[in-house]
C-alpha cells in the first residue's frame, strides 16, 4: 500500500487569502459555489472547525501550496477571520498533477462527491500535452454535438468508468460505438428523447452489429416513417422492445403493419 506523506502546519489569514486568489486555485477542482460556502460558514459559526482543510504541496511546481479540499469552507470563513488568527491545515505531498487529481477526487468522495463532469473537466485541464487528452476531448465534443449527458456518452463509448475517473480511456469497439452514437444522437436531437428512454436505445444499439453507417441511416429512415403516425414510448424497456420489433420486420412487413401500405404485398402476389 502506498504511503501518503502528510504534515500539519499553521497558516494565517493572509495565507488563506492568497490561497483563495483565482490564480492560485487548482484548475482540477470544482468551481466555488457561493451557496455551499455560506452553508459551511454557518456550520463553522455553530460548531467550529469540524475537520482540517487539506492543502496539496505541489512538488512539481516549486512545492507551492494549493487547496485540495475545503476551498468552500475557507471561502465562507475568510471574512470571519481576524488578521492575527491562524488555523491548522494538513498538507499532502503531490509529485505530479495526476496525484493531485487523485487526492482531490478521493477527498471529495467522502464529502461532496465528484460528478462525472468533474472528472472530465479535471483531466481536460491537463491540456493537450496529456497523452489521453484527445480521448477526453472526444467525449466532451460528443456531449456538445448530441446534448446527451456525459453518463450516456460513457455508456456508448467507454468500457471502464473507473479507468475514466483515473485518467485513462478504454474505448468499446469504436465502429460499433459510432453507430450507436449516431442512432442515439438522432433520437436526442430530433425527438428530444429523455435520458431514461435513451438508455433503452443505447442498449438496443449495442446489441446490433451494423456493417456500416449506411445500415444505421436505413434504420433511422424507418424510425422517422414510424414517427410520422405514432409516438415513441418513454420507458427504457418499452422503446428497446419497439426498436427490436421494428428492426425484425422486412421492408414489406413494415410498410404493411406500420404505414398501412399494401403495394408491396400486391406486387409479391402478382409474381405468382
Amino acid at each position: 500500500m502506498k504511503t501518503i506523506k502528510t504534515n500539519t502546519i499553521t497558516i494565517t489569514k493572509k495565507q488563506v487569502t492568497e490561497l483563495l486568489m483565482p490564480e492560485n486555485l487548482l484548475p482540477f477542482n470544482r468551481k466555488i459555489s457561493k451557496d455551499h460556502s455560506t452553508t459551511l460558514r454557518d456550520s463553522y459559526i455553530e460548531f467550529g472547525l469540524l475537520r482540517l482543510p487539506v492543502l496539496a504541496k505541489l512538488i512539481y511546481d516549486d512545492s507551492r501550496l494549493a487547496i485540495a479540499d475545503s476551498q468552500h469552507l475557507l471561502t465562507g470563513i475568510l471574512p470571519l477571520l481576524k488578521a492575527k488568527d491562524s488555523m491548522e491545515v494538513i498538507t499532502v505531498d503531490c509529485k505530479t498533477k495526476k496525484e493531485v487529481i487523485d487526492l482531490i477526487s478521493k477527498l471529495n468522495t467522502t464529502s461532496k462527491s465528484w460528478m462525472l463532469d468533474d472528472y472530465l473537466n479535471a483531466w481536460l485541464n491537463f491540456g493537450m500535452q496529456y497523452e489521453h487528452y484527445p480521448s477526453y476531448e472526444l467525449l466532451k465534443n460528443r456531449m456538445a454535438d448530441s446534448t446527451m449527458s456525459l453518463s450516456k456518452i460513457l455508456d456508448i463509448f467507454v468500457a471502464d468508468r473507473d479507468l475514466f475517473k483515473r485518467g485513462v480511456i478504454k474505448f468499446n469497439d469504436m465502429e460499433l460505438s459510432q453507430n450507436v452514437y449516431h442512432l442515439a444522437k438522432h433520437f436526442r436531437v430530433k425527438y428530444n428523447t429523455p435520458a431514461h428512454a435513451l438508455s433503452g436505445i443505447i442498449q438496443f444499439g449495442h446489441s446490433k452489429k451494423w456493417k456500416s453507417s449506411e445500415d444505421v441511416d436505413t434504420f433511422i429512415s424507418r424510425i422517422d416513417n414510424y414517427k410520422e403516425i405514432k409516438s415513441f414510448p418513454k420507458d427504457r424497456d418499452d422503446i428497446k422492445h419497439l426498436l427490436i420489433e421494428i428492426d425484425s420486420l422486412t421492408d414489406c412487413e413494415f410498410n404493411k403493419q406500420m404505414l398501412g401500405k399494401h403495394d408491396c404485398v400486391e406486387k409479391e402476389l402478382n409474381k405468382f
